[in-house]
């Protein structure tokens, strides 16, 4: 079956940042992700993943807008418009608290600041316009770079709280408040 045209999401919000846009997902991104679930970049979020299981994941980005009516958005580099990783916030079970969440696909993207300028627009729409007043972060005990991330937006571990997602790791806890 040929299909000049694919279904997309409507509706969705745009972030800008200095160096990105962050916007809802399309089928163009599929690639970058694919090869991001395939890497060892995703020891820390449950993978590496073969293709079907990374297309199911991929799948979920879009399906979670639909069943939420929030969800996570891609980083594009606002001078490449390379997709550069997704960010955003997430609730699999509906009585759970929200997780902001956050990735950056590629080792390239790494150290120049791009994560914590995507989670810091994320942190601020979850708390402004999508009206969060609490949300959480599970952070690996060894990605040392996300747990700095959390911290930088004001997140506090919470002793008492255990990750859901993962065997070892922190439960950040971030309230309204400035990011």
């Amino acid at each position: 079956m040929t299909q000049t045209t694919r279904p997309h999401l409507i509706g969705m919000p745009v972030l800008d940042t200095e160096r990105l846009i962050l916007r809802g997902p399309l089928v163009t991104d599929w690639p970058s992700f694919r090869d991001y679930r395939a890497s060892a970049r995703t020891v820390y979020t449950g993978g590496p993943k073969a293709e079907p299981q990374a297309a199911e994941q991929f799948a979920s980005f879009f399906g979670h807008w639909i069943m939420r009516g929030f969800g996570r958005l891609i980083a594009q580099d606002r001078a490449t418009g390379q997709p550069l990783g997704h960010f955003g916030a997430m609730q699999w079970q509906e009585s759970a608290q929200v997780e902001l969440t956050w990735s950056l696909w590629t080792a390239e993207a790494e150290g120049r600041g791009l994560a914590t300028e995507a989670a810091s627009a994320i942190y601020h729409w979850a708390f402004g316009s999508l009206g969060l007043t609490s949300a959480r972060a599970e952070v690996h005990a060894d990605n040392a770079a996300s747990h700095a991330i959390a911290r930088r937006l004001g997140g506090i571990v919470d002793p008492d709280q255990k990750p859901i997602w993962m065997d070892r790791g922190s439960v950040y806890i971030f309230g309204r408040g400035p990011a």
